[in-house]
């Protein structure tokens, strides 16, 4: 049977690339479950618009999948206004019932769940100089672990070459204790990530992130025997059948689900399972805001630790952390989110996600209307 819920549409400005995007379901009796839905992409007003009418004429949360075809939109857009929405829908419930979201979820503790740093989004000017002052104030923080994208932003003759020297200045700015993730955004070819084997290999990365795509399993094979780093991907991946014979290949060593890309909570789930069943570890996805963050700890938490692994937090599912790109992220929140001095984090206690936006920082947006009209 279909709930009857009011959406609504939240947006903070963060920066001249990031703004964070919340949308909120309300019950009858005055209850909202939250749910991001950041970097949507091109597209995501008019998934909203055809998402706002189907819910108008009655349709329920979980029926959307069947109805947002692809005439209503580019796949990242409707998969993220998707999981936002089976975010908010489980928030809501959890809170409904009085629980954390982790315990909704069917987790066993509220057991602390690791994350990195990804200095990406708190770089201005780019300069090797700025990724390597970045990441010591990351390790400065608290942080162990501290990944970047240094061919971001290149022309592609430069690319390579460049790109490399940004990543060798990061790794000779951090202690040799603190791990190093280098994301490449398929951003190179498989001879370029070939060539540069030698110089990635030096770096002693923890991994190589979307190095080539995941649906190439010659390219994929190629970089795996390269002996760079343990390869990681899959962001963008909605289901295990797409990354399944990437995993199975015993080539990707690290799935990386994210919570709001993937459709929400419950699909990312799966993509974690399906990535621990083959042996491969887990970390998501999360260059994203306060909303998705606790979502991700939440379920972290719910997956617990790896089976057949020893026990401890540090053999359980870790959540990417979007370092230093706003210095009022933590208040964007109540109660806020904690900073930085530590790498471990629990879920926020409270039901559901345990936190709610604050006005100071959230502005709401008005739903778009299929005819193009705002409400």
């Amino acid at each position: 049977m279909s709930e009857s819920l009011r959406l609504s549409l939240h947006r903070a400005r963060v920066s001249a690339r990031t703004t964070w995007w919340v949308a909120a379901l309300h019950d009858a009796d005055g209850r909202t479950g939250l749910g991001e839905c950041s970097d949507a992409g091109p597209g995501a007003r008019r998934v909203w618009a055809r998402a706002g009418a189907l819910l108008r004429a009655g349709a329920g949360v979980p029926e959307l999948a069947g109805h947002l075809d692809e005439d209503a939109g580019p796949d990242l857009a409707r998969h993220t206004v998707l999981g936002a929405l089976e975010s908010a829908l489980a928030d809501l419930r959890a809170r409904r019932a009085g629980q954390p979201l982790w315990q909704a979820l069917g987790g066993a503790e509220a057991r602390p769940v690791h994350r990195y740093a990804n200095i990406n989004r708190a770089l201005r000017t780019r300069t090797p100089q700025e990724f390597a002052e970045v990441a010591r104030a990351a390790e400065a923080a608290g942080y162990r672990a501290v990944k970047c994208a240094p061919f971001d932003g290149l022309p592609p003759g430069d690319r390579l070459r460049k790109g490399l020297v940004r990543a060798r200045a990061v790794r000779r700015a951090l202690r040799p204790a603190t791990e190093l993730m280098v994301d490449a955004h398929l951003l190179l070819d498989v001879e370029q990530v070939l060539r540069a084997a030698p110089a990635l290999a030096a770096l002693d990365l923890r991994w190589l992130e979307d190095a080539v795509p995941l649906d190439d399993p010659d390219a994929l094979a190629a970089v795996h025997a390269a002996g760079i780093a343990p390869l990681a991907g899959g962001e963008f991946a909605t289901g295990p059948e797409q990354v399944r014979a990437a995993l199975h290949s015993g080539h990707l060593a690290w799935l990386l689900p994210d919570v709001k890309h993937s459709g929400g909570l419950g699909p990312a789930r799966r993509l974690a399972e399906a990535a621990r069943a083959a042996g491969a570890r887990v970390s998501l996805h999360n260059p994203a805001g306060p909303v998705a963050t606790a979502a991700g700890l939440h379920l972290a938490a719910a997956l617990g630790p790896d089976t057949g692994a020893e026990t401890g937090a540090e053999t359980g599912t870790e959540i990417e952390f979007a370092f230093g790109e706003a210095r009022w992220r933590g208040t964007s929140v109540v109660p806020a989110e904690p900073a930085g001095a530590t790498a471990w984090l629990t879920p926020p206690p409270g039901p559901g996600l345990g936190l709610d936006l604050t006005a100071r920082h959230w502005r709401p947006v008005p739903l778009p209307r299929l005819d193009g009209a705002l409400r």
